[in-house]
């Protein structure tokens, strides 16, 4: 499978490397707009000065990346695994359209854990919203992460929002003077040193807690899941496909 990594930062960088043991993958390019250093492979600014043409793209940049990655991958019919974070809703809707055309995989988190998460979530958020469990998300990163909420929080807000309909996320309370709506789920992030990430999903109900906690001890677990991504859309002619339908 021929690759092409987008973005050579922190984890552009560990994902090139890990493309690079891969023994059914082939690493042709990397596309950044800055290096700090080379890269073993032919080195690009951008995908339009990029004569390879490659099986996937694994972006790991930035979503003003977005169209640039899509045009590539509309034209070469190449298909994409998205880890970006902070796509707003009109870069989600070209998404969304060029997913009739090849085949991608969009998500904030690819980590095994967190895809494990979302199955726990579906099998009791109902159950225990309706026997009087309040939910509430918490999410911790480093200080250097510019989006908030995460990400992953939104995908485990989305998943409780599919199984408990009449919910509705609420990202701060300081400005209400109100006792805590039932259908509320509460959104909260924290921002400090270098802690990779951690997602914990509350379950308060009365005189018991249940916590699901997902904390990533590194960024490996991102990069794995990034390839295994990579490599699961390889017999996919197109779609959308995320942690919840792709494996």
């Amino acid at each position: 499978m021929k690759a092409i990594v987008v973005g050579y930062g922190f984890m552009g960088k560990k994902v090139a490397a890990k493309v690079r043991e891969q023994e059914d993958m082939d690493l042709l390019a990397v596309v950044s707009n800055f290096f700090d250093e080379p890269a073993p492979e032919p080195m690009y600014e951008n995908l339009q000065g990029c004569y390879e043409v490659a099986d996937v793209i694994i972006d790991f940049s930035h979503p003003s990346n977005l169209d640039m990655v899509l045009e590539y991958g509309l034209k070469n019919k190449t298909k994409l695994v998205l880890a970006t974070t902070g796509y707003n809703q009109d870069q989600l809707n070209k998404i969304e359209e060029a997913s009739q055309e090849i085949a991608i995989f969009q998500s904030y988190n690819t980590s095994l854990g967190i895809q494990m998460v979302t199955k726990i979530l579906r099998t009791v958020s109902k159950e225990l919203y309706d026997s009087g469990f309040d939910i509430e998300i918490i999410e911790k990163h480093h200080n250097q992460k510019i989006d908030a909420p995460s990400g992953t929080a939104k995908l485990i807000y989305d998943v409780i929002e599919e199984e408990v309909t009449n919910t509705r996320a609420v990202y701060d309370r300081s400005q209400t003077r109100e006792k805590r709506k039932k259908e509320e789920v509460g959104i909260q992030a924290i921002r400090g040193g270098t802690i990779f990430g951690e997602h914990t999903i509350v379950f308060a109900g009365k005189d018991e807690v249940i916590e699901v906690t997902h904390n990533a001890l590194s960024k490996e677990v991102f990069v794995q899941g990034a390839i295994s991504a990579a490599k699961s859309l390889e017999n996919k002619e197109c779609g959308l496909y995320t942690l919840k339908t792709l494996y």
